[in-house]
């Protein structure tokens, strides 16, 4: 347990940008700045591992949302894990007690030293899993959670398109914790991955073609979710492999004018 009268610094370290032009990877510089300041409802934490999502880069590289809703220097990423220096007043959490967190979505900050987290945005890290294992959970994780178990149930047949990344990997998990027959995507080098986690088929797109692949199948799916969004057709066409009342969430996101013309013209 770390020590509750540890000193807070007054500056950290933090990788930062100004632009995204060219990539938000070729733009991070490591700069020092003020640790930030955290509100009644807010513990300080020292961060040990933080996670990049895709939402993390593909937001910051849109360029009207970068321009309008990121202030300047930013610093990406939303999830992290470490140990609370200062906790919020009143909270059960201790200083020096492990937990994962996510930042207020759009607000990044991972990438730093010293980290904000709401009350209701950390939790304790329990026996036996890294900080560096937990510092991945929370976006990944409760996205799967969020994009599936609200909208199927025991017995139903769910379709991930995209079932090695961190959302795709937590969802096959989630489907079979919760009794979904789950098919997912994935490239042939990560068959023998989902498989291992428990998916009950793999369609292999470096061979099959995802789209005929489901429409063949014999028995349709009462519930798709598209992790990656490369293929429109798979909603526009849904009504020929999915069930009568079958649902369509869409995780994946993208700054591409298609996408956004897509998700104003989907019903």
């Amino acid at each position: 347990m770390i020590m509750a009268t540890m000193k807070i610094p007054s500056t950290m370290r933090s990788w930062q940008y100004r632009s995204t032009k060219g990539g938000l990877e070729n733009n991070l510089t490591l700069n020092i700045v003020p640790v930030p300041q955290p509100t009644a409802d807010q513990h300080i934490v020292r961060i040990i591992a933080a996670a990049i999502n895709p939402v993390d880069y593909r937001l910051a590289e849109f360029q009207l949302l970068h321009q309008l809703t990121f202030p300047k220097p930013a610093s990406p990423g939303n999830d992290f894990a470490g140990y609370i220096i200062k906790p919020a007043p009143g909270s059960a959490l201790k200083p020096g007690q492990f937990g994962s967190a996510g930042t207020n979505f759009m607000c990044g900050g991972a990438m730093s030293e010293y980290g904000i987290a709401n009350t209701k945005a950390i939790t304790p890290i329990p026996t036996g899993l890294t900080t560096t294992d937990a510092a991945g959970i929370t976006i990944a994780g409760l996205t799967a959670y969020q994009s599936i178990l609200p909208h199927s149930k025991p017995g139903s047949r769910v379709f991930l398109n995209g079932g090695s990344g961190g959302v795709g990997a937590f969802g096959i998990q989630i489907d079979k914790a919760e009794g979904r027959h789950v098919t997912v995507t994935c490239s042939t080098a990560n068959v023998k991955l989902c498989k291992s986690l428990g998916a009950d088929e793999v369609i292999d797109y470096k061979v099959q073609n995802v789209l005929q692949t489901l429409k063949a199948s014999p028995q349709k799916y009462d519930l798709v979710v598209d992790n990656v969004g490369n293929d429109q057709n798979l909603y526009w066409k849904a009504h020929e492999y999915t069930n009568p009342g079958a649902k369509f969430v869409t995780v994946a996101v993208s700054h591409q004018v298609s996408f956004i013309r897509f998700v104003a013209t989907a019903q």
